[in-house]
């Protein structure tokens, strides 16, 4: 069900959109790939077909073309969040929930 491996033309597509620049083919490109890999899943017996994430750039960073308030860069701090984990696993370990 997941993301499946891109073509060098579907890759170049939807890196062109991420960056601004699509290709004047993208979307065709896309969805005849989309075709194809829906058509194949469809003839292996796939009870739940997608399209294997084809026209997304990742499926973690697609949300921000989606739904408003998920774009630009946020600073982390890779010493807070180690210290949040650590807390949370230690928490858990010890049987409280949050």
């Amino acid at each position: 069900m997941g993301g499946l491996p891109r073509s060098k033309a579907v890759a170049d597509a939807v890196v062109g959109q991420e960056r601004g620049e699509p290709r004047p083919d993208a979307d065709a490109v896309i969805a005849e790939t989309v075709r194809t890999v829906v058509a194949r899943r469809v003839q292996a017996g796939v009870d739940v077909v997608s399209d294997g994430e084809m026209s997304k750039i990742s499926y973690a960073t697609y949300i921000k073309d989606r739904i408003t308030g998920f774009a630009g860069d946020s600073e982390r701090s890779r010493r807070a969040t180690r210290r949040l984990f650590r807390a949370f696993c230690s928490a858990r370990l010890r049987g409280q929930t949050t």
